[in-house]
This record gives C-alpha cells, sequence and structure tokens, in this order.
C-alpha cells in the first residue's frame, strides 16, 4: 500500500512539473518608469515596450501575465499582435487588470483648447487643434462616458423616387435594380422629399441618414432642388427610395439648421470647430469631451498561408472603448465604380456609408483572423462607433464570456465572414471559424451609428456556441445565423444557439427576429432561448417583425424548446422556406403573457 501511494505521488508530482504553470509577470502602466524593466517598481510605460520584452524571452516555457496597472491608455493606432506576441498550444500571454483597479484602452482623444461663448444664445465654439485635426472627420462625442446627442432634425418623409425613374422598378425588384446600378447610379443618390420639409433649410453639410427596410444609408448632400423638393446626395444608397416604397424616413445630422436643443453637438469640418449647445449653466470648458479617432483598437492577425496562428492570447478585466466608424460605399450589388465615376463626375465613393443587411462593412474595434485559443473574459467594450468584435476566417476554438457590450455604433459580436453562397471548391475548410464561444455575455443599446448591426451574427462558421447571453434594446435582429441564400451546402453548419434571452429588439428596423436564420445550416440547433417583447415601430417598412424568422432556405436545423412570447406580428415566419426542412420541438409561442418586467429591469439597473 505504501509502494502503491508512493508511486503515486511520484506521478502526480511529474504530471506537475511537465503541466506546471509557473507565470512570467511583467506589468504596464499608463504611467510608466522611465527606465521600464516590466517590474512592478519600474513598469513598462506602451504595449511596444511589453510586446518586444515577450518577444525576446529566452524562457518560452512558461505562461506569461502582462498585469496593466489601473488607468487609462490612450491608442494612436491599433495594437497588433502576431504569432510572436501569442503563447503555444501549452502557454498563453495574457493582459490582465491590476486586481480591483478599472483598466480602460481608449481609441480617443481629449479635445483641448478653449470654448468660446458665439452670439447664438447657449451655444459655444471650440477651435480643433492640429492635433484633432489630424484625424478627420468624427461622428461621435462623448461628455462623462455619455454620448452626446448630434443636432439631429425630427424624423422627416421620401415622396418618391426621381421623377425619371418613377416607373423603372418595382417595389423589392431585384432585377431592376441590378440592372440601374450598373449605370445609372443617380437613382441611388436622391429623392423627392415630401411636406416641403427641406424648403428653409441653409446649411447642406449635415449629413442624412435613410432609413430603409433590413438596412440604413447614410449621405452627404450634393444639392437641394427646392423648386422641385428633389435633395440629390454625392453618393449612393444600397437600395433606392422606392425599392421598399415610396414613403421612407430620413433624418439630417450635422447640420446647424437643427442645433436647437442642450447637449447636442455638430463638428463642422470645413472650419474645424466644435459647436455645443451648453445646458443651463454648463461652461463646457469645465467638462471633459473626448472624440473616437482610431478605428481598430486590437488586431490579433496570424498567417494563413503559412499556418502560423496567434494562438493562447488572453484578454481579462478590461475595458475597450472609443473607436471610430468605417464610412464609404462598400457594397453596391455589380456596381461598376470607373463607368459612374465617368457618367457622373459628381459621384463620391468614400462619402457616406453603404453596406447590406447586419452593416458587416463598419468594421469592428477587436478583429481576430487566423487565431485559436484566444479569449476576452469579464471585458467591457463601449462607446465604439463599429462592431465590438468579429472573429474571422481561420480563427478557433476562441471564447467571448462573462462580457458586457454597449452604447456601440454598430453591433456586438461577429463570426465568419461577409462571403454570402455555398462552399468554394478553391476555399480550405479551415478558412470558415470554428469552434468558438460567447458565452454569458450582455450585450444591448447598440447600433448607434448603423442600425442594421445585431447583437451577434454568425456568417459562413461552424460549430459555434452562442449560450446563456442577455441580448436586450436593439435597433435590429438579437441573434443572426446564416449568409447563403439557397440551400446548397455552405459553411454555417454544426451551431448550438442555446438558452439566450433576447427581449426588446427590432426597435427601429423591419424583417427582422429576436432569432433570424438563413440558408441550410446542417446540423445546427436552437434550444431553450427565450425571447419576448417584439414589436415594429410605426414608420418601419416592409415585413413584420418576429420572434424567429425563418428566412430564404432555413432548412436542415432543430427548434426546440424556445419560448416566445409578446410578439406583435407572429411568434414565427417563413420566407420562401417552410417547417416541413425544419424539427421544431416542444416550443412555447403565446401571442400575449402577462407583461412582467422584473427581471429586464433588473439587466438594465445592472447595466448601468
Amino acid at each position: 500500500m505504501k509502494k502503491i501511494t508512493f508511486m503515486l505521488l511520484i506521478t502526480l508530482l511529474s504530471i506537475s512539473e511537465m503541466f506546471g504553470q509557473s507565470v512570467i509577470r511583467y506589468y504596464l502602466a499608463s504611467k510608466g518608469s522611465n527606465n521600464p524593466d516590466g517590474s512592478i517598481m519600474n513598469p513598462f510605460s506602451n504595449f511596444d515596450q511589453v510586446q518586444q520584452k515577450i518577444r525576446n524571452r529566452t524562457d518560452r516555457k512558461t505562461n506569461v501575465q502582462v498585469i496593466l496597472r489601473g488607468g487609462t491608455y490612450y491608442l494612436k493606432k491599433p495594437i497588433v499582435f502576431t504569432p510572436k506576441d501569442g503563447g503555444d498550444s501549452l502557454h498563453s500571454i495574457e493582459y490582465i487588470a491590476y486586481k480591483d483597479e478599472k483598466v480602460i484602452l481608449n481609441g480617443g482623444t481629449v479635445l483641448s483648447g478653449k470654448w468660446v461663448k458665439s452670439d447664438k444664445n447657449s451655444i459655444w465654439k471650440l477651435k480643433l487643434s492640429a492635433y484633432d485635426k489630424r484625424y478627420g472627420v468624427f461622428r461621435a462625442l462623448f461628455v462623462n462616458g455619455k454620448r452626446l446627442p448630434r443636432a439631429a432634425s425630427d424624423t422627416m418623409f421620401s415622396k418618391g423616387p426621381i421623377g425619371k425613374f418613377a416607373s423603372s422598378y418595382k417595389v423589392l425588384d431585384f432585377p431592376a435594380i441590378r440592372r440601374l446600378v450598373k449605370d445609372s447610379i443617380d437613382v441611388f443618390c436622391g429623392f423627392i422629399y415630401a411636406d416641403n420639409v427641406l424648403d428653409s433649410i441653409r446649411d447642406l453639410s449635415g449629413e442624412v441618414i435613410v432609413y430603409n427596410s433590413w438596412e440604413a444609408s447614410w449621405h452627404t448632400i450634393r444639392n437641394i432642388d427646392k423648386k422641385n423638393h428633389i435633395i440629390n446626395f454625392e453618393n449612393p444608397a444600397t437600395y433606392p427610395v422606392g425599392f421598399y416604397g415610396p414613403k421612407i424616413r430620413f433624418r439630417i445630422e450635422n447640420s446647424e439648421d437643427y442645433l436647437d436643443s442642450p447637449g447636442e453637438w455638430l463638428l463642422k469640418s470645413d472650419i474645424s470647430e466644435v459647436w455645443y449647445f451648453a445646458r443651463r449653466g454648463e461652461d463646457p470648458n469645465q467638462l471633459k469631451f473626448i472624440a473616437p479617432i482610431v478605428d481598430s483598437l486590437v488586431i490579433i492577425k496570424g498567417d494563413s498561408n503559412t499556418g502560423a496562428l496567434v494562438r493562447n492570447l488572453k484578454f481579462s478585466n478590461i475595458n475597450f472603448q472609443y473607436s471610430s466608424s468605417s464610412w464609404g460605399v462598400h457594397r453596391i450589388a455589380e456596381v461598376d465604380k470607373n463607368k459612374n465615376s465617368a457618367n457622373f463626375p459628381w459621384i463620391r465613393f468614400d462619402k457616406g456609408f453603404s453596406s447590406n443587411q447586419a452593416a458587416l462593412d463598419c468594421g469592428s474595434s477587436i478583429y481576430l483572423e487566423a487565431a485559436t485559443g484566444c479569449s476576452f473574459n469579464y471585458c467591457s467594450f463601449s462607446h465604439l462607433g463599429n462592431y465590438a468584435i468579429w472573429i474571422g476566417q481561420f480563427s478557433s476554438n476562441n471564447i467571448v464570456a462573462n462580457c458586457k457590450i454597449y452604447d456601440n455604433g454598430g453591433g456586438g459580436i461577429i463570426i465568419g465572414f461577409d462571403i454570402t453562397g455555398g462552399k468554394r471548391k478553391s476555399w480550405p475548410d479551415g478558412k470558415s471559424p470554428a469552434f468558438n464561444q460567447v458565452k454569458g455575455c450582455v450585450i444591448n443599446d447598440c447600433g448607434k451609428v448603423f442600425p442594421s448591426g445585431v447583437g451577434i451574427g454568425v456568417m459562413q462558421a461552424n460549430h459555434t456556441l452562442l449560450k446563456s447571453n442577455i441580448i436586450h434594446d436593439l435597433p435590429y435582429s438579437g441573434i443572426s445565423v446564416g449568409w447563403t441564400y439557397d440551400r446548397s451546402e455552405n459553411y454555417t453548419t454544426d451551431n448550438l444557439i442555446d438558452g439566450n434571452y433576447i427581449f426588446n429588439v427590432m426597435k427601429v428596423l423591419a424583417d427582422g427576429a429576436g432569432i433570424y436564420t438563413l440558408g441550410k445550416q446542417t446540423g445546427t440547433r436552437y434550444t431553450n432561448n427565450y425571447i419576448k417583447n417584439i414589436y415594429k415601430s410605426k414608420h418601419a417598412i416592409g415585413s413584420d417583425n418576429n420572434g424567429f424568422f425563418f428566412d430564404q432556405s432555413s432548412s436542415d436545423f432543430d427548434v426546440s424548446g424556445n419560448t416566445v412570447v409578446n410578439i406583435q406580428n407572429g411568434e414565427y415566419r417563413f420566407n420562401h422556406s417552410d417547417s416541413t426542412q425544419l424539427k421544431m420541438r416542444n416550443n412555447h409561442f403565446q401571442k400575449n403573457s402577462p407583461n412582467n418586467n422584473v427581471l429586464e429591469q433588473a439587466i438594465r439597473k445592472w447595466n448601468n
């Protein structure tokens, strides 16, 4: 017996030595030492220093912890992590906040200079310094961690397309749109407005957001023909007015005509000034204004060509804040930019923003490609101009857990890559992100700039786990899975969407759902999700909003044990798909139920 016990002890000691969790610790502080060595007494002062230290270390058989002392780390460019900055299959590199200290990675800049009160009541002006001007146009401004509203008009409406195109296409006429986009792109660049609403406007430097059905686009104004009530844009929309119907919502922001309420602001980029409508008794010189200037905060990118992946890179208890929004025309089907630029010399494809469903082209603050075993745990992502996280191609076994994602310009998390359609013979299956997880996260109040951003999107990814997440108060869909419009074999397979709580989404746009599906999804399961309170805005156009929306060719997956209640337009809906292609079992669908919002109120209180 003693011999067996002794041998067992020797075995345990050997295992402990083989897989021992010895750790090298480096320290990083926002105000580091002049002669840093990475110790707690002489911490590094920037990420370049600590990355160089990690790359040059001689002992690679240990875990590494980079402990960030409390404070704000202002980023002038993204932090880029390559395979040299990660661990290996057994050892990790972890960036973690010092115990009980708040760490913020900040992609914004504090506006400097003196605010001067103008001759207009309550409006103050700040001349931007040369440092601030380098970062061009910013579309968000924050004070004390709160997003300030840009000067904005009330909701206005179109009356119909520009007259010469009135009979060129019908509602949802995709073939006609594909023809027009090739050489008649001016139909995408304006419309007739209703009720003379723009006849008195003076400042045309604002930006116009046009709300369609499931997407929205941003535009810069070329001119306004007040005689014929036509507004013309410099840049095209994804779809023209009339494609969804003649009456479309739009709003103008950043025009001095609408700087009329306390707390509003605008940027006069042509003269490098910020204007602010102060509240009663408020002096802007006593406030700290932050403008986002960096588009991505962290890029984790390996080399898929050589198979060199970024491995085992971890982030814990870090707050990621403030990033700018991507701009430009990204997605117009079959657009010939050269031909259109020649025919329409006034067109500017770099102005405004247009994209397809889910606004995937708005970018992300955290981007992973060719990364494996990376994680974000107990982190927060807020005040961003785009999506919080994108887990992209050739990425596997990454985890986002127990994180808070809120107040962002885009959506929450994307897992996948933005190529529609079925499998490609020229692509290795490993391109499809696999075995990634999002667990126990709270995602809310996103879509501030791009309303079609989704809470979590899974596109061309397999074996994904979305579990026990809370998603609420979004302008579009909570969870969106699938990126193929027919029943062809594709990369969206074997995903598990389980136990998620989704409520109060679809608050602005239409034709979406608490959970939206698209295409064939072999082996995927939607189980034990709770979806509640899905309504449709009175101004939203297009098809209904639902608890589950099984869109085009949704097939070959299982839907069981879900609860869907308080849905205005129907608990579930099929569009060019049918229930015989799904396994639907033991779901609870109820049109109305007692509207007990105690849990939702508790969630919002916890968020704040």
